[in-house]
């Protein structure tokens, strides 16, 4: 069954979508927008039990940096946010220790990258021991850095992308922080909420087939739909896959190099699980009530958080790039021991005073997930401007957007994907006019 034409088809759901639709819709456009998953939100995944009385966050979580974009949107929709504070500590061996001068020492490290160079592997910078002797942990401090919040392989990633912006320092995303009160679901479910018949959900996009002026969709079901234009907001790693695999686009021709781009950025892998406590397992302890991040030695699970400054016992277990992906592979139930074996080995406290005060454990398997097929995008060596190249505008008909084709750095953001559909729309309404 043919669908009479529109003027945008936009593929994902995503707050990249979404804000893309509504922004187009605004401009009185005929918009739909076709997603694969039977839900709404993308990479957000917002889980409640009614024993925490707070969201449970099972994708974005958190408000990097200086997010005016994201701000707006809150206010826009009658939703609030709050800042984090707390204290950070390392945990080793069974003694904890406050982690003083953590991203004082990464930024250190990053102050050394010099832009003019060739690109390299961020692993190939640090053999050149920038800073010498004196920044030995904080060059190790780096590494871990990178994996754990780009979710990359420092043998992979682009030293240049890394490069200290003029907005800041790279690690001021991590350092300042703030969470969704009611939510991040409740912010898609706002971005939604004119789409009515206009979303189709369970609607997975097979086939793009189009020419300048024309985009013809084929969905799974074998129906088509015709537009003038596309906005196609996938996450990376579903553009990276082949076609006939499940989650996977066949692009009808392929837009030209389109896929040399693709093949400068990667999809970063976590694993990522929450901990819902009756109390934390270092409950009583005073030195400890105002932590926010800890860090520990564990190969696989490094960083934890907690809902600080909630005072409420819920611990997130986080692991990005090489170790994620090397333990995504095996069954959730050994994924959640070897947490809860790190736990207790590095913070010394006993795994059976751990699993007493246990709730409950919740997470998804992105790394999976074959309409996501990882968390988010990092760029390749050589690929430090590839995601400008993926936002530009293919034949006046095809548009990319979602955090992997934020040209201003914020990728791996929700504020970075709100940026490009808002970016994407722009550019529609200059090619449609």
């Amino acid at each position: 069954m043919r669908k009479g034409p529109i003027d945008v088809a936009v593929i994902g759901a995503g707050v990249a979508g979404l804000a893309a639709a509504g922004e187009l819709r605004r401009q009185g456009f005929r918009v739909e927008v076709y997603e694969a998953r039977d839900r709404i939100g993308g990479r957000i995944l917002t889980h409640r039990d009614e024993r925490f009385p707070m969201p449970l966050e099972l994708g974005a979580e958190f408000i990097h940096g200086e997010a005016p974009l994201t701000e707006r949107l809150l206010r826009e929709a009658h939703l609030s946010d709050y800042n984090l504070d707390g204290d950070s500590w390392l945990a080793r061996g069974g003694h904890f220790h406050r982690d003083e001068g953590f991203w004082d020492e990464i930024d250190r490290v990053f102050d050394a990258i010099d832009s003019r160079k060739k690109d390299l592997s961020f692993d190939d910078f640090l053999a050149q021991s920038p800073g010498g002797k004196s920044l030995a942990r904080a060059r190790e401090a780096a590494r871990a850095f990178v994996q754990g919040f780009h979710a990359a392989d420092p043998a992979e990633l682009s030293t240049l992308a890394l490069a200290p912006r003029e907005a800041g320092e790279p690690s001021e995303e991590a350092a300042r922080i703030g969470r969704v009160v009611e939510g991040y679901d409740r912010l898609a479910e706002w971005l939604a909420r004119d789409l009515g018949e206009d979303l189709h959900l369970g609607a997975p996009v097979r086939e793009i087939a189009w020419e300048p002026g024309r985009a013809e969709l084929t969905l799974q079901d074998g129906s088509r739909v015709n537009a003038r234009a596309a906005i196609v907001t996938v996450p990376l790693g579903v553009l990276q896959a082949p076609p006939d695999e499940p989650g996977g686009i066949r692009f009808r021709p392929d837009p030209p190099r389109l896929r040399q781009t693709l093949d400068l950025l990667a999809m970063g892998p976590v694993l990522r699980l929450v901990l819902g406590f009756r109390e934390l397992p270092w409950h009583g302890r005073g030195d400890l009530g105002r932590m926010r991040f800890l860090q520990t030695g564990d190969e696989t699970f490094r960083v934890w958080w907690t809902a600080y400054p909630l005072r409420l016992p819920v611990l997130v277990a986080w692991s990005g790039g090489p170790p994620a992906g090397a333990f995504s592979r095996r069954s959730p139930e050994e994924i959640e021991a070897a947490a809860l074996r790190a736990l207790a080995r590095q913070t010394g406290i006993s795994r059976q005073r751990i699993a007493s005060r246990l709730e409950g454990i919740w997470s998804h398997d992105w790394n999976g997930d074959p309409f996501s097929r990882g968390a988010y995008s990092y760029a390749r060596v050589g690929g430090s401007e590839a995601a400008k190249a993926l936002a530009r505008p293919v034949g006046k008909t095809l548009f990319f957007a979602g955090e992997a084709a934020d040209e201003e750095g914020r990728t791996g953001t929700v504020e970075g994907a709100i940026g490009t559909g808002l970016r994407a729309a722009k550019q529609v309404k200059r090619a449609l006019g």
